[in-house]
């Protein structure tokens, strides 16, 4: 083989020297900016016993696991499990650890992967053309390691695979000392037989140069954390193997802890480092959830974090009789009336007026889809229920032509579910959706007369980016707000902006949007404004106080109003999990803490409003606890009231009957975020975000009648 020297050269961006002194001073003293410089060198020196030993991936260390003991994701992945470890900053300096879960590529030659995972057999007339786009999608991008046959006397190398060939190796051609040549004759001139010449190669390498080679020479590289989103199947494995309870996580976590053996490391002796062998005991407080407000004054108690809806009716629908219609495509058509006759029954149970027989129609294809939108749109529909395939991108479709293009509201349902889950609580939890998506009000939460915050509206934002392997995708905003008495119902907007950027570009423009709305329906404008903002790290707090905020406040003067502004940011992707005294029972089988457990000292900082809280009942493995920092409070709320605000609004999502693990304004702007990925869907060349945008506007009328 080659022997290749390479010249490195180290450029620091900053001071060679990090003063560690920043953390003492951030400790005493009410400084806004975390000392983050000094937060990632102490992360690199607590770093130094893993990497010999274990994957890095971000924050976290992978163990390989044994020989045949690594939990099988299919599809060509493998789950590991790690220890998470990073450095906060409480009442005293501490080490966040937790165990991570990853999927990595299985190590293996690439002819099994084929055969075991694509189910397809590999012979000498085998091709890959049938396979080669789900093939292509797990490869491209991935380390391979290529072994020369013994005959051309190399050593192995590792390559990067750009994607497959449009030929196979038999016919697939490349220049060699001037002169045409196959893959095939190429391995044939050095006295190798390709034994599967039929199929495509591999292309590897940089991507401007022509470096193919065939599949049967290459296999996958062990250890790759790929920065790639799992497919659904491994989603679904990943969880349930990943659900444990309590007990077992921190078993797992003090496993990992002595594996890796922290202390007995000679770089974090040097620099006096030394970690507790016990986990740091907290201080809780429950806070008493709310009772749920039905029609009539009909209250309904929560236990658990949820609350049965027994014989009680919607808040406030909406009066009027809707007009309403059915698509459906190859599902059998007596099914569908079957379907029709379950939404009148349970429709009436919970007081939705819907017309006492829906339009159902057949599609075929998309045109037909088209043709009955604009028939429903002419004559005043309120509502289509379109039952769509269980696979592929239907779902994204129906959004797109019915939001974009027609301005009709749709709910959409799987096939499977007509056909195998519609009883009368799966049709329910359909009617929930659709009642608010209709406008109406499907529960508020009993008075509360602690809780006099006149004429607010409650704010959620979110930013979605794409994956690190999507950059040239926009990221997408959504915000939602209330426009009622009782934070309940919401409209939305979506924005496109640059890729991977954190703040909120056009915030000012969204809030008088917003403001229009709840004039329209308050005939007044907000004097509290809470402001839920989800999707933030630590970093990035200063941004959204000096971007988002300023945004925000320009709104206000331009309507020439001053209404008291809480900005609360929303962490979700944090590791700090609560571990109980006691086993698990039969009503809390993983052992979590109860539904409104909030921690507010020893690992939060004593000069900040900050506080963890566990809302939401969880349905399998350890619960994750809500971190939120207030960094704004012009109205000078207290934590307390502002805690049980919070906690309340965990109980306002519009879409189920139970606490949700963050407040349902920040909530609803994920969803109003993911809805505006789904406009996306189809497109391949972007241009500008105010380019994409502008070619993907809601229609108006829509917005306007069914802001949420």
């Amino acid at each position: 083989g080659r022997t290749l020297t390479y010249t490195v050269e180290l450029k620091e961006t900053e001071d060679l020297e990090v003063d560690l002194n920043s953390l003492r001073n951030y400790m005493k003293n009410k400084i806004y900016d975390k000392p983050m410089r000094a937060l990632q060198c102490l992360e690199v020196v607590l770093a130094a016993p893993c990497h010999n030993t274990a994957i890095r991936a971000g924050r976290s260390f992978f163990k390989r696991s044994e020989p045949g003991k690594a939990f099988d994701l299919n599809d060509g992945y493998e789950a590991l499990v790690g220890l998470y470890q990073t450095f906060v900053l409480g009442d005293r300096p501490f080490v966040n650890v937790d165990i991570s879960h990853k999927s990595f590529p299985k190590a293996m030659p690439i002819i099994e992967y084929i055969e075991q995972y694509q189910r397809q057999k590999i012979d000498k007339s085998t091709n890959l053309d049938y396979r080669r786009y789900d093939i292509e999608s797990f490869l491209k991008g991935m380390n391979i390691i290529y072994d020369p046959p013994a005959c051309l006397a190399s050593a192995p190398r590792v390559f990067r695979v750009n994607g497959l060939t449009k030929f196979p190796a038999s016919s697939l051609k490349f220049e060699l000392d001037g002169k045409q040549t196959t893959v095939a004759d190429y391995f044939r001139s050095r006295k190798y037989n390709l034994m599967y010449p039929n199929l495509l190669c591999l292309h590897v390498g940089p991507p401007l140069k022509n470096i193919y080679l065939p599949i049967e020479l290459c296999r996958i590289e062990d250890g790759q954390a790929l920065n790639r989103k799992d497919g659904a199947n491994q989603v679904a494995a990943m969880i349930k193997y990943a659900a444990t309870s309590t007990n077992e996580r921190k078993a797992k976590i003090i496993h990992l802890l002595e594996y890796f053996k922290h202390n007995l490391d000679p770089t974090i002796s040097h620099f006096g480092i030394r970690l507790e062998n016990d986990f740091i005991v907290v201080h809780t407080r429950t806070l008493n959830a709310p009772q749920v407000e039905y029609k009539n004054n009909n209250l309904a108690s929560v236990r658990n974090g949820s609350w049965r809806m027994d014989r009680m009716q919607f808040f406030e629908p909406k009066p009027k009789p809707h007009k309403w219609a059915i698509l459906h495509g190859k599902i059998n058509y007596m099914s569908v009336v079957d379907f029709q006759g379950m939404i009148i029954q349970q429709s009436r149970t919970v007081n939705v007026c819907l017309n006492q027989k829906a339009d159902i129609r057949n599609y075929r294809d998309e045109r037909e889809l088209d043709s009955h939108f604009q028939d429903f749109k002419k004559n005043q529909f309120d509502l289509v229920f379109v039952i769509i395939p269980n696979s592929g991108p239907f779902y994204d479709v129906v959004k797109q032509k019915a939001e974009l293009q027609h301005g009709i509201l749709t709910q959409c349902i799987k096939e499977i579910t007509v056909l195998r889950k519609c009883n009368l609580q799966c049709i329910g939890n359909v009617l929930l959706k659709v009642n608010s998506k209709l406008n109406g009000i499907n529960h508020k939460l009993k008075d509360d007369p602690r809780f006099l915050l006149k004429n607010a509206m409650f704010l959620g934002a979110d930013v979605t980016h794409p994956s690190p392997d999507q950059r040239e995708i926009p990221s997408v905003v959504g915000v939602a707000a209330s426009h009622d008495p009782f934070g309940a119902s919401y409209n939305m907007q979506y924005r496109l902006q640059r890729s991977a950027l954190e703040e909120i570009e056009d915030m000012e423009s969204i809030t008088l949007e917003h403001f229009r709305v709840y004039h329209q329906f308050r005939k007044s404008y907000p004097e509290h404004i809470v402001y839920y903002r989800d999707g933030v790290s630590d970093g990035q707090f200063p941004k959204i106080k000096n971007e988002e905020l300023r945004g925000i406040s320009a709104a206000c003067s331009k309507l020439r109003i001053n209404p008291k502004i809480c900005c609360v940011i929303v962490v979700k992707r944090h590791h700090t999990r609560f571990f109980p005294n006691g086993a698990p029972s039969q009503y809390n089988k993983f052992n979590n803490v109860d539904p409104g457990t909030v921690v507010d000292r020893t690992i939060v900082h004593p000069n900040e409003m900050q506080f963890f809280m566990v809302s939401h009942q969880s349905i399998q493995g350890t619960a994750k606890p809500t971190r939120y920092n207030v960094i704004e409070n012009t109205g000078n709320l207290d934590i307390d009231l502002l805690q049980q605000l919070t906690y309340n609004l965990c109980h306002m999502f519009p879409r189920c009957n139970r606490a949700v693990s963050y407040p349902a304004p920040a909530y609803l702007a994920h969803l109003a975020a993911a809805r505006g990925r789904v406009y996306l869907t189809g497109c391949t060349k972007f241009r500008t975000p105010k380019e994409e945008y502008a070619k993907r506007l809601i229609v108006p009328e829509f917005m306007k009648t069914n802001p949420m």
